[in-house]
Order: C-alpha cells, then sequence, then structure tokens
C-alpha cells in the first residue's frame, strides 16, 4: 500500500519550504476544530505534518513518494531509511538507523538522505551558494566503464550545479563525486553553458550527500 500524499493532505506544492507548510498545517487546524469530523481530520494532518515538518523523514518520504526508494518505518530502529541503494540497486539490509558515513558497499554511494534546507536558511547564516571550481566525476548507471568528466560551478547543502560535455535529463539520477563529497543528486534543470556550445550546465538537488570533511564555508546540519 503506497503511502499517502502528504503534500495534497497539507494543501502544499512538493517544493514548498518549511514555512508555508507550517502555515498551511495551522490553518488547516483551525479550520478542523469544532468540525463533525476534526478529530479525524486533525489526527490525518497531525500526521502529515509529522513527516513534512521534520527534515530528515521529509527527505526519505520524498524519495519513497518518487519511487526510487523503499523507504520504511521500522519502530524498532527509528526513523525511516532506504533499504538498498538508490543507484545500483544493491540491498544493504541494515538492523539499525542509517549513519552519515554509510555508503553502499558495491558502487560506494552514500546511503544517508540529503537534509533539505528548504527556507535556504539554517541556524544564523544563509545557505548561499557558493562558486566552487573544480572537476568532479559523474555516474550515470553502474558499473560504468568510466567516470563523465564536469566542473563544479556552484555548491549548497542543497545541491549544486556544475557543466560537462553531456546533456542530462531532468529528474535523471547522478552519482557524483569529488574532492569536497560524495552524492546522488536528481538532475532539476539543464541549460546550455555560455561559455562553450557544447557545454552543458547542469543543476542537481542533492538526495543522499555524504561530505568527506567538514567544510568552513558551510554550517554544521545540526546548528
Amino acid at each position: 500500500m503506497s503511502a499517502p500524499d502528504y503534500y495534497r493532505i497539507l494543501h502544499v506544492q512538493p517544493d514548498a519550504p518549511a514555512s508555508i507548510i507550517h502555515a498551511s498545517y495551522r490553518t488547516l487546524v483551525q479550520r478542523a476544530v469544532g468540525g463533525i469530523d476534526g478529530n479525524d481530520e486533525m489526527a490525518i494532518l497531525d500526521a502529515a505534518y509529522a513527516v513534512l515538518g521534520d527534515p530528515q523523514r521529509r527527505a526519505a518520504y520524498d524519495l519513497e513518494r518518487a519511487g526510487l526508494a523503499n523507504a520504511t518505518q521500522d519502530e524498532s530502529t527509528g526513523p525511516p531509511g532506504t533499504r538498498g541503494c538508490l543507484f545500483c540497486g544493491a540491498l544493504h539490509d541494515l538492523k539499525r538507523v542509517l549513519e552519515r558515513d554509510d555508503e553502499c558497499g558495491r558502487c560506494g554511494s552514500p546511503l544517508f538522505p540529503a537534509e533539505r534546507h528548504r527556507l535556504e536558511y539554517s541556524g544564523q547564516r544563509m545557505l548561499r551558494r557558493i562558486p566552487k571550481r573544480h572537476a568532479i566525476s559523474l555516474w550515470v548507471t553502474w558499473p560504468q566503464d568510466a567516470p563523465i568528466l564536469g566542473e563544479m560551478l556552484n555548491l549548497s547543502l542543497n545541491g549544486m550545479s556544475f557543466a560537462s560535455g553531456v546533456r542530462f535529463e531532468p529528474n535523471q539520477i547522478v552519482r557524483i563525486d569529488c574532492i569536497e563529497l560524495r552524492a546522488l543528486g536528481r538532475v532539476a534543470h539543464v541549460e546550455h553553458d555560455t561559455s562553450g556550445a557544447e557545454r552543458f550546465s547542469t543543476g542537481v538537488e542533492f538526495m543522499t550527500l555524504r561530505f568527506r570533511q567538514v567544510l568552513g564555508s558551510f554550517v554544521s546540519a545540526k546548528a
């Protein structure tokens, strides 16, 4: 049985920032108070907000909703975690909650869902895209004889933009490897790079993410 559409329940779009989700939830709860089915309706609203109002649970729910993973809720192990690698499909069958450094034993892709910073704000510092230019390696399937070479253009905790000679397709899943991080990203947009006719600029939203080291440019996810 598929999970309920929590975005529809809360009357918001899948890319809605946390502030909009919270405001919509509060409005719908106020409307439900005193209604004939008020208690049942509020229970449904509470269940939806418990997932969408929590960055970690929302990230895992988004993966399940997109049909890209079998995210599950196991009361004995805590928050939901994927049971298989989103990239190569290898099952890991961990008997615990996924941790930030967990990687696929077959292809090395990170397993931990990337947190969503939808307000572009964390703690007291803005999460802006920081210009960064250096080489990255890209994979679109596994196994792949050799990585596709690209150049990172900018980076944030939500995703990155990069240039390459390959035109990726929207919603395509790409494995990214560079000195700062290893990630799986969903292609959000593609356009011709103005620096060359045979180059394309691609923007991806991180789905899973593992930083190789603490980056001074970014605040901690716990900040």
